[in-house]
């Protein structure tokens, strides 16, 4: 017989992590067999300082909020052997960048599944992901790109301006001289 009590506090577990998944930008489901306690206390420090939330749950409770979180997605792939889940609440490629950087540094962890804005990424998608740039490289490269052709026009319009400048000097040089 189960305990009553046990269920609701499984329950209420169910509904918090499920809450968090669908405030996430990115889910990644990760995992972490070989990883020792030093290394995964330091894959979860690196995380909270780029505000990723970095959770141990049961595979079962992972099932239930996965399919209160999002119904019409199949995650069953992801939740079987030992998983940890990556909740992005701000930039969603930075759990598979830190991932990408530990699996090169310890050989792990190993990345199962991503949910990123409602696409499903699978290990090798993921890998992918982490080599893109991070938002603030990407709207560096937009600002760049966007203020490429006005310094250019600025560049310009100030050689017209100046040689418009040096020739009506020249006139007025030419005009004082024959005075």
């Amino acid at each position: 017989m189960s305990n009553p009590q046990r269920m609701n506090e499984k329950k209420e577990t169910v509904k918090t992590v499920a809450q968090k998944m669908k405030d996430a930008k990115a889910v990644y489901f990760a995992d972490f067999k070989g990883m020792t306690v030093e290394q995964v206390n330091e894959f979860r420090r690196t995380l909270d300082k780029e505000g990723v939330e970095y959770k141990v749950i049961k595979n079962n409770i992972l099932h239930f909020a996965a399919k209160e979180a999002f119904p019409d997605k199949d995650f069953s792939s992801a939740l079987k052997g030992n998983t940890g889940l990556a909740l992005a609440f701000q930039d969603p490629v930075t759990p598979a960048r830190v991932m990408k950087e530990f699996k090169a540094k310890y050989k792990v962890p190993n990345p199962k599944l991503a949910l990123v804005e409602g696409n499903i990424f699978d290990a090798a998608s993921i890998n992918r992901l982490a080599d893109l740039p991070s938002r603030e490289g990407l709207l560096s490269i937009l600002v760049s790109t966007i203020q490429s052709p006005i310094s250019s026009f600025v560049y310009a319009l100030s050689g017209i301006i100046g040689e418009f400048v040096y020739t009506v000097e020249a006139v007025k040089q030419k005009k004082e001289n024959q005075q």
